[in-house]
């Protein structure tokens, strides 16, 4: 890992998980590395093939690829979903800025008014795989009333709770990632939900790869809410 670079020309989303794992510090720091990273994710936003101004997935991404936390999108999804992990992950690198960012987030407005009902109204986007990537952006770009939008997301989340602590339909570990970065009671208690799971399923996640890494974020906050 130590003698990869940060960035892949070939692959958006490589190049966002990449990042990702040098901003929770399981990838080693080169300053020089990520902005070039930053600069070429910037250089991709309202390309051909991207979805409402946001950034655009490669040839090779279209096909489908795995979220960080393992799970596999496909073609129908990938767009959005990765066109909103990139805006997500430029605004914590502190870009929020830049042109192309500020493009991007425009879109993202607009992205609100989407759906049936409209995302704005009903917190959830497209689908339960698209809804985590939704409600991640969500966090970070912070539009108008955009606490209000994320309780009604965290609700449709609860709504969904099976008894063996995970959720229907939405991608598991995925969505405890995205529980375990948004600071809110309802959050929390979604993520004390799935505890009891957690505490299971953490032994089998202590590698030292992308996967393990990232599930090991969401089950931890997990484990955490639930004792508390």
């Amino acid at each position: 890992m130590e003698s990869q670079p940060i960035l892949v020309h070939e692959s958006l989303a490589e190049t966002l998980w990449r990042l990702e794992e040098v901003r929770q510090g399981f990838r080693p720091k080169s300053a020089t590395q990520v902005e070039q990273a930053l600069d070429w994710v910037l250089s991709r936003q309202g390309l051909k093939g991207s979805y409402m101004k946001l950034f655009a997935a490669t040839e090779k991404d279209l096909p489908g690829v795995r979220l960080p936390t393992g799970e596999k999108i496909g073609s129908a999804a990938l767009r959005h979903i990765l066109g909103e992990e990139a805006l997500r992950a430029v605004i914590l690198w502190n870009l929020g800025s830049s042109s192309a960012v500020r493009s991007a987030i425009d879109g993202f407005d607009q992205l609100l008014e989407r759906g049936e009902p409209c995302a704005k109204n009903s917190g959830f986007y497209c689908c339960y795989q698209c809804t985590p990537a939704f409600l991640r952006t969500l966090a970070v770009a912070r539009p108008d009333k955009w606490g209000e939008i994320l309780e009604r997301g965290v609700e449709n989340i609860k709504k969904e709770r099976t008894p063996d602590g995970r959720w229907h339909g939405f991608p598991f570990f995925y969505t405890l990632l995205t529980l375990s970065e948004i600071d809110s009671p309802s959050a929390k208690a979604e993520l004390g939900h799935a505890g009891r799971i957690a505490r299971r399923l953490l032994k089998r996640y202590q590698r030292n790869d992308r996967t393990s890494h990232f599930r090991r974020l969401g089950l931890e906050a997990a484990l955490s809410a639930w004792n508390v």
